[in-house]
């Protein structure tokens, strides 16, 4: 059986992400695995650039940086919790949180060998349109492209995620 030693897990704060983070904490919990939490903001990148140029001291991307480690913050807090209420006890695991722009996909992508992944763990939504027809959901190309295991989650059977 793999090891599984660091696990990461995209989330955009949806009923589907919440999902995969529930799931990322219990096999953290249970594999005594490090959990690496990606927040991807939209644009941030392209602001980024904009910024540079024209305003360089200003501070618009630390703050989104600053908000979206926040919000990763209260996500795993109220997925504890949730499980907590569900009497499924979650330890404590080492949490790394990670805010960026760019493509999602790209991003998850290089993150596996930078930071040596042995699982993703993600929600879905399904392909939407002509584009998810043709290429597949967005977990469905991760699943295809990455070099570690994919877990792909759908928020039914946590009960304890529904509000």
């Amino acid at each position: 059986m793999q090891e599984i030693k660091k696990i990461l897990v995209p989330t955009d704060f949806s009923e589907v992400s919440r999902a995969a983070l529930s799931m990322a904490l219990q096999l953290a919990s249970d594999n005594d695995a490090q959990l690496f939490v990606l927040h991807v903001v939209k644009d941030m990148d392209r602001e980024l650039k904009k910024r540079l140029v024209s305003a360089p001291n200003d501070d618009v991307i630390e703050a989104a940086i600053t908000k979206g480690e926040r919000d990763i913050l209260d996500a795993v807090e109220l997925e504890k919790n949730r499980a907590q209420e569900a009497n499924k006890q979650i330890k404590a695991v080492p949490l790394k949180m990670l805010v960026t722009g760019g493509d999602w996909l790209d991003v998850t992508l290089g993150l596996i060998d930078e930071h040596e992944l042995d699982l993703i763990v993600t929600g879905t939504h399904g392909g939407k349109g002509l584009k998810g027809f043709l290429l597949g959901s967005m977990s469905e190309q991760l699943v295809r492209k990455a070099s570690c295991s994919v877990f792909v989650v759908k928020p039914q059977g946590f009960p304890y995620l529904r509000d």
